[in-house]
């Protein structure tokens, strides 16, 4: 097994095992390293299938505790979003892309950790923004959850609303984005191939993920992600910026 090959397994296991536990999102941890390792939009792709399978796997779980009202109208800013993130990965280059990604996790994850004015205040147009910006995201990026992951923290919700309730955002929303990179981008049998060759370190990553969840505090899983998620901002910032000076 090449290298590249072996991180990008090593990194959907870990990613899925951080989903399973803390509910941030595999686009955010598996994601930068499949673009990174494949240097290619369709890497995007693959991560919205991932993401997908996860979302259906968890969703049955826990979807007694979701916030309907909440969900929908995230689901709705999403789709208002989409376009203008599908319309970005249509034009974007893979540096470009990297750079955007590097730049989005940065941003969000500074979010998760200090917060942001506004964010706690209810209301549909609240709701439609965050909605709207994990539209953006996730066309773009494949990352449309932390902004709503935000939204749904900073409103008080239980912890378990929060996780269920994002799931039932992910079920409502990848089909949305999947079909969109499609028409966007296109999908091919080699990314499709990539996307199913991930699935066996993915299911074990939830696996696992599900018998830590009750075992160690979630507070620090959370922390581990947080660092995770820094190192990998600067690693993707770092690649695009030196991978634009090797292409000049």
């Amino acid at each position: 097994m090449e290298i590249g090959t072996l991180i990008l397994h090593i990194a959907a296991g870990i990613a899925a095992f951080f989903q399973s536990v803390t509910g941030i999102g595999f686009g955010m941890i598996a994601g930068p390293f499949v673009l990174m390792v494949l240097d290619d939009p369709a890497a995007v792709v693959i991560s919205t299938l991932m993401s997908w399978m996860i979302a259906l796997v968890l969703f049955p779980v826990v979807r007694r505790d979701v916030n309907w009202s909440l969900t929908g109208r995230l689901i709705g800013g999403a789709a208002l979003g989409l376009p203008i993130g599908l319309a970005l990965l249509a034009v974007a280059d893979i540096q470009t892309l990297k750079l955007g990604a590097g730049l989005a996790i940065a941003a969000l994850t500074a979010l998760m950790v200090f917060g942001a004015p506004g964010t706690d205040r209810p209301g549909l147009p609240g709701d439609l923004i965050f909605g709207g910006l994990g539209g953006v995201f996730g066309g773009a990026l494949a990352m449309p959850g932390p902004t709503a992951a935000i939204r749904a923290s900073a409103l008080g919700h239980p912890k378990t609303t929060v996780r269920a309730s994002m799931m039932g955002f992910f079920v409502g929303v990848w089909p949305m984005i999947f079909a969109g990179q499609w028409i966007a981008i296109g999908i091919t049998q080699e990314t499709l191939w990539n996307a199913a060759a991930l699935v066996p370190a993915t299911l074990a990553g939830l696996a696992v993920g599900n018998y830590a969840a009750s075992r160690v505090s979630e507070g620090f899983f959370r922390r581990v992600v947080i660092v995770l998620l820094f190192a990998t901002a600067i690693s993707l910032l770092g690649d695009a910026i030196l991978g634009g000076r090797g292409q000049t």
